[in-house]
């Protein structure tokens, strides 16, 4: 990339605010479906809808079968789970179905720039979602810095620290980098989905801790699984996960499934 590239890119998430900030001072918009409405919610209660009807069952989002000591034991037992068929993750708690509103909703505050959305999103984690304290360390599936140039922002990073304000989770560590940009995974069908398992490095000891991972998308278990691997390979002892929305693939019997 030569520095000319560099430095357009650099530039591209100031002109995405700035066009956005305009366009809400003028107009009052939806952050997600941006049709003009006058509620002091970013969203709009068609949206709002929307987004309640693609929260997962209770028994994805408090999975305690899984849980180990990770969350209360208090929920009945699950039939149907993707978190047993992600290698290396002992736990895995989903929010949202991947559809519906939501493919629209982070791609507004992932893509568009729209930060704003953030401690939305965080307080309807925070509000659907409970962790126990039992972990050691929280931290997140980093931005490769090329693609964060781009965006101009780390979306799980912010997202990681709005959760731990709400006292949902402790305030995020940086454990893990990119030894090299990830693939453009939702690009290929499921069953050619991969990363190399020495993809991720740890920057810092995890050994003996029990390792939370954040992420927004889990869809064919790959780039969870590589994380996993580096975290236990370093000696983590335990390695579970939380993400925004899962793909409906994943919902299938493990016999069906291929992650």
């Amino acid at each position: 990339m030569t520095q000319t590239s560099y430095i357009r890119s650099g530039l591209r998430p100031i002109e995405k605010i700035s066009r956005r900030a305009l366009a809400t001072i003028l107009v009052p918009q939806c952050a997600c479906c941006r049709q003009a409405h006058h509620l002091p919610s970013r969203l709009c209660n068609v949206c709002i809808t929307s987004l309640k009807s693609t929260l997962c069952p209770r028994s994805l989002r408090f999975p305690s079968v899984l849980a180990g000591n990770l969350l209360p034991k208090t929920e009945e037992p699950i039939s149907i789970t993707s978190a047993q068929q992600v290698a290396g993750i002992r736990h895995l708690q989903s929010i949202f179905f991947y559809r519906n509103v939501v493919p629209d909703l982070l791609i507004r505050w992932k893509y568009d720039g729209m930060v704003e959305l953030t401690n939305l999103i965080a307080s309807w984690v925070a509000h659907h979602c409970q962790i126990s304290p039992s972990y050691d360390l929280a931290t997140v599936i980093p931005c490769h810095w090329r693609r964060r140039l781009t965006r101009g922002f780390d979306h799980i990073w912010l997202l990681a620290h709005a959760l731990a304000k709400t006292g949902l989770i402790e305030p995020p560590t940086k454990t893990l980098k990119h030894s090299k940009p990830l693939p453009f995974l939702h690009l290929q069908v499921s069953s050619d989905r991969h990363i190399d398992p020495d993809h991720f490095r740890t920057v810092r000891s995890v050994k003996g801790k029990r390792i939370l991972i954040i992420d927004d998308v889990i869809t064919s278990g790959a780039t969870l699984r590589a994380a996993a691997a580096a975290l236990t390979r370093e000696g983590a002892l335990e390695v579970s996960a939380l993400t925004l929305a899962t793909a409906r693939e994943l919902l299938l019997p493990a016999s069906r499934t291929r992650i």
